[in-house]
């Protein structure tokens, strides 16, 4: 399932990511932590981490669906819960989004796909972010080193969030320690999905595999290749290289956002 060179120690992982939860979410004097439970394997992987952290009771999951969310979501988002041992609340946020369609004068029917997949994501956390200010928690942003990476989230959406427990690892990665730390079958097997219009999978959005991807990166970001070497080194075709680099450049504005030339009002003084 996880390439050599993607290989690492589970249990390791597992213990130090549980304790900078832990760490992170005393440190801030919270009560625990909340989190959108999707029914993917990053979601799924914070929860399990986060109950390992704190136990069950400072841990709250929520599903946060509208009315195209698949059902496979649905239950794989069930199941995971279950597994835990946790209460899965479920707020579906399909009068929100129509709402914030119509200000724009757009139609939910009608709308562009990823105008209304990024308002659906914001949704979310916004929502989110209003459970834990109501009750004293920590918001777990669930994204991976592979999105991260690409820029594969919504800005000011499913990548916020206050702690990041996933975002060293790679997306093979995260479903390799979910299959090693006892995730269920629909979270493991599934294909990765933002699951914001019918039929939508991560890799038919991105035109490559994450295998494939997380190996560019590994060899370019780990490794320390320059790209033009990936090819004869890791054979992987140089078209790919080539995309998952341009994805890179063009989303560097979302994990470092654009600013001014300068630092302070008096570097304009004469």
């Amino acid at each position: 399932m996880i390439p050599p060179y993607l290989r690492f120690d589970f249990d390791k992982a597992a213990s130090t990511i549980s304790s900078f939860i832990r760490a992170s979410v005393k440190e801030a004097g919270a009560k625990g932590v909340v989190i959108g439970l999707s029914g993917g394997s990053d979601s799924s992987l914070a929860s399990a981490l986060a109950v390992r952290a704190l136990g069950k009771e400072r841990v709250k999951v929520i599903f946060l669906p509208d009315r195209e969310t698949s059902p496979e979501s649905r239950v794989a988002a069930r199941a995971v819960a279950e597994s835990l041992d946790l209460e899965l609340l479920t707020i579906d946020i399909t009068g929100v989004v129509e709402s914030a369609l119509a200000s724009l004068g757009l139609s939910y029917a009608t709308a562009d796909k990823i105008v209304k997949g990024n308002i659906k994501v914001r949704t979310r956390m916004l929502l989110l972010y209003g459970i834990a200010n109501n009750e004293g928690r920590l918001v777990v942003g669930t994204g991976d080193r592979s999105e991260w990476l690409i820029g594969y989230f919504t800005k000011w959406g499913d990548v916020a969030g206050d702690i990041y427990p996933n975002i060293g690892l790679y997306k093979t990665q995260v479903r390799a320690l979910g299959k090693y730390l006892g995730l269920p079958a629909e979270v493991i097997n599934r294909a990765p999905t933002p699951d914001l219009w019918p039929g939508h999978t991560a890799e038919g959005e991105l035109g490559l595999s994450y295998d494939v991807i997380d190996e560019v990166l590994y060899w370019i970001f780990d490794e320390g290749l320059d790209p033009g070497e990936v090819p004869q080194r890791a054979g992987v075709p140089r078209e790919a290289v080539e995309k998952v680099m341009e994805m890179y450049r063009r989303s560097e504005h979302k994990r470092n956002p654009l600013k001014a030339p300068f630092r302070s009002f008096k570097e304009l003084m004469k």
